[in-house]
């Protein structure tokens, strides 16, 4: 089950940037892709380094430490090094604020 949560505003993150948001400990990446806004983890499953520093391109996420790539939309590796894929979260804006649905208690 998941929870939506309130994690930034729209207006932090223009088209073709990236936001680090850390909430109860856990760091997660949003992406303004062309207006429309995805969240993952911000952890290369790689090598643990922050996506967040890495390069945007599309709907891709490029690691700044060992060049891997990353699909947003759904996690996958796109380029290695990394071969396993990264967590990915529905999200939703209203009113200006960007909903994230993170895993709830099970």
């Amino acid at each position: 089950m998941s929870t939506l949560v309130q994690l930034a505003r729209l207006d932090e993150i223009r088209p073709g940037q990236m936001l680090r948001v850390e909430h109860d400990g856990h760091a997660y990446l949003l992406a303004n892709v062309d207006g429309e806004i995805l969240a993952a983890d911000d952890t290369c499953t790689h090598e643990d380094a922050p996506l967040s520093i890495g390069a945007l391109h599309g709907d891709c996420v490029s690691c700044s430490l060992h060049g891997a790539v990353f699909n947003l939309r759904t996690g996958a590796p796109v380029e290695e090094p990394a071969s396993e894929p990264l967590r990915t979260y529905a999200v939703e804006v209203r009113d200006g604020a960007i909903f994230v649905a993170l895993p709830g208690d099970e």
